[in-house]
C-alpha cells in the first residue's frame, strides 16, 4: 500500500525537477535581484523589446502566408510535382535557421554566388538587418505551420466542400471564408511555436546582429561577464513569454472554429489542369526555391569549393551529436511515458500542476534554461564544497529534458489517448505485475508513438544552440557548435561540410516521421 501511496508523487516530482530550471532562476532572482523600474526603461532593454517585437511580428505573418499556402496547395489539389513539393516543404525543417541565415549571406554578398551566376562581380544585398532575419526565420520556420494545417485543411468535411459548390462560392472567396476559419486553430498553433522557437534563436540574431532577448543574456554574461545583467534580461525575456501564451490564450478563446459537420467520406483532391495546374506548379517552385534549392546549393558549391582541404574532425563532431542527441532523447521520452502512464493510473491534482509546469518548458528559449541550470548547478556544487555537476554531460541533458519535454508529451498523450480503457482493466484481471504489463502491454501498443516522439525529439536537439553553447562540457564540441564557430570566424565557405552532416542526419528523421509507417499508425 505504501508503495502505491508513492506513486501519485512519481509524477509530480519529475514535473518540478524539469522545471527545476525556471523555478532556480525565478528564486534567485526574487533573493539576490537587483531589478528595479529604471532597468526595464533603460535603453538597451527597449532597444531589446523593440527588436525581439518585430522579428516575431514579421515572422508570424511570413510563415502564416508561406504555411498557408502550402498546406493548402499539398492538402486540396493534385498538380505536377505535387507529391515532389510536399516533401520539399516539410525539409527545411531539417535546416536550423542559422545555416539557413549563413547560406543566405553567403548568396547574397560582394563577390558571392549570385554575382557570379549573373556574371557581374559588383552585384550583392545586404541582409544583414533584421529584414534579413526575419527572411531568414520566415522560411525555416514555415513548416511548423505547414505540418499542422496540411492535416487541418485535409480533414475538413466532404460535406463543407459539398455545400461550397452547390452555393458556387468562388474558390478564393471560400478558402478566405470557409476553409481558413476552419483551419485557423492549426495555423495559429503552428505560428506559436515558429514564434517560440525564433525567440529562442542565439547564433542567427548574432550574425545578422539584431540585439534580441537571448542576444542580451549571452552579451551581459560573455561579453561583460555580468550574470545579473544576464539574468535581468532573462527575467524581462520570461515576462515577455508569459505575455505571448497569455495573448495566444485569449485569441484561441475568442476565435474558435469548429467544423459542425462531419463525413466519413473521403474528399477527393482537385485535379488541376491547364494555367491553374501551371500556376500551382510556379507557385510550389518559387517556394521550394526560396526554402530550400537555393541554401541546399549554396551548401553543396561551399562542401565542393572546400573539397582539397575539408575538416575530417567533422564526423568527431557527428559523433558527440549523435551520442548526445540519442541518449537526450530516450531520456526525455522514457520520461514522458512514465509521467502519462502515472497520470493514466495514479491521477492527482497536484500531478497535473506540475505537468502543466513542466510543459512550459518548451515556451522558454534555450538561453533562459541554460541560465537557470548553471545558478542550479552553481548552488549545488557550492553545498558540496566540489565541481560535480556544472559543466557536465548531466546538465546538458537536464537542459534538454526542460526544453523539449513538451515536444514529446504530445505523442506519449496521443498515444495513451488511443488505448481503450478495457485494456486497462483487462491487464489488472490476469494479474500480472505492472512491470510485466507495461512491457508486454502498453510499450508495444505505444512504439509508432514513441518513435514519433524521439524523432522529433531528436530534430530539436540536434538544432539546439544556445542552451548547448552555455552548458556544454569543456572541450566537448557538437556539429552545431563547430558551425557556429566557423561562421563567427567568417570562415563561410567552411560551413558547408559539417552544415551538410548535421542537415542528412535531421533530414533523415524528418522523412521518417513524415513517413506513411508513422503517420498511418498515429
Amino acid at each position: 500500500m505504501e508503495i502505491n501511496r508513492l506513486k501519485y508523487y512519481l509524477a509530480p516530482f519529475i514535473g518540478l525537477s524539469i522545471a527545476l530550471p525556471i523555478l532556480a532562476l525565478l528564486i534567485y532572482f526574487l533573493i539576490e535581484g537587483n531589478f528595479n523600474s529604471d532597468s526595464i526603461k533603460s535603453k538597451i532593454l527597449l532597444e531589446y523589446t523593440s527588436n525581439t517585437s518585430l522579428l516575431i511580428l514579421g515572422t508570424f505573418v511570413l510563415v502564416v502566408v508561406l504555411g498557408t499556402i502550402t498546406s493548402y496547395l499539398s492538402a486540396r489539389f493534385e498538380y505536377f510535382g505535387d507529391k515532389f513539393f510536399a516533401i520539399c516543404f516539410i525539409l527545411p525543417l531539417a535546416y536550423p535557421a542559422y545555416i539557413l541565415g549563413y547560406a543566405y549571406v553567403g548568396f547574397f554578398e560582394y563577390r558571392g554566388i549570385l554575382s557570379e551566376i549573373v556574371g557581374n562581380s559588383s552585384v550583392r544585398y545586404d541582409i544583414l538587418n533584421i529584414y534579413g532575419a526575419i527572411f531568414v526565420f520566415s522560411i525555416a520556420m514555415f513548416p511548423y505551420v505547414y505540418i499542422l494545417a496540411r492535416v487541418s485543411f485535409a480533414s475538413i468535411s466532404s460535406t463543407v466542400f459539398e455545400l461550397v459548390s452547390l452555393q458556387q462560392i468562388n474558390p478564393i472567396k471560400a478558402f478566405f471564408k470557409v476553409y481558413f476559419p476552419l483551419a485557423y486553430p492549426a495555423i495559429f498553433a503552428g505560428s506559436i511555436l515558429a514564434i517560440m522557437e525564433t525567440l529562442s534563436d542565439y547564433g542567427t540574431v548574432l550574425y545578422f546582429g539584431v540585439e534580441t532577448f537571448s542576444f542580451g543574456i549571452f552579451k551581459s554574461w560573455f561579453g561583460y561577464g555580468d550574470l545579473a545583467g544576464a539574468i535581468n534580461v532573462a527575467i524581462v525575456l520570461l515576462i515577455f513569454v508569459f505575455g505571448i501564451l497569455w495573448t495566444e490564450s485569449i485569441i484561441r478563446k475568442k476565435y474558435r472554429f469548429v467544423s459542425s459537420t462531419h463525413s466519413a467520406k473521403r474528399v477527393s483532391k482537385i485535379k488541376l489542369k491547364g494555367k491553374y495546374n501551371y500556376l500551382a506548379f510556379l507557385i510550389s517552385f518559387i517556394i521550394a526555391t526560396i526554402t530550400l534549392f537555393i541554401p541546399t546549393s549554396v551548401l553543396i558549391y561551399w562542401f565542393i569549393l572546400d573539397f582539397n582541404t575539408l575538416d575530417f574532425d567533422t564526423f568527431d563532431y557527428l559523433i558527440n551529436t549523435l551520442q548526445l542527441n540519442i541518449i537526450s532523447s530516450i531520456v526525455v521520452i522514457s520520461l514522458s511515458f512514465i509521467v502519462i502512464y502515472m497520470l493514466r493510473f495514479y491521477p492527482s491534482n497536484l500531478a497535473n500542476v506540475t505537468h502543466k509546469i513542466s510543459i512550459l518548458g518548451y515556451s522558454i528559449p534555450g538561453a533562459v534554461v541554460g541560465v537557470g541550470l548553471l545558478i542550479f548547478s552553481s548552488f549545488l556544487d557550492k553545498s558540496l564544497g566540489f565541481i560535480l555537476f556544472s559543466g557536465t554531460f548531466f546538465m546538458l541533458i537536464f537542459a534538454y529534458t526542460t526544453r523539449y519535454f513538451a515536444a514529446s508529451i504530445g505523442s506519449i498523450e496521443n498515444g495513451f489517448s488511443k488505448i481503450d480503457s478495457t485494456i486497462d482493466d483487462a491487464s489488472k484481471i490476469f494479474g500480472k505485475s505492472e512491470l510485466h504489463n507495461i512491457f508486454k502491454v502498453y510499450l508495444p501498443l505505444m512504439k509508432p508513438y514513441i518513435l514519433s516522439g524521439f524523432l522529433i525529439l531528436y530534430i530539436d536537439i540536434a538544432k539546439e544552440l544556445p542552451a548547448t553553447l552555455i552548458l556544454r562540457p569543456f572541450n566537448y564540441d557538437t556539429l552545431a557548435i563547430r558551425i557556429y564557430e566557423l561562421a563567427s570566424n567568417e570562415m563561410l565557405y567552411k560551413v558547408g561540410f559539417p552544415s551538410l552532416v548535421l542537415i542528412i542526419t535531421t533530414a533523415v528523421a524528418v522523412m521518417l516521421l513524415n513517413s506513411k509507417f508513422v503517420r498511418r499508425k498515429i
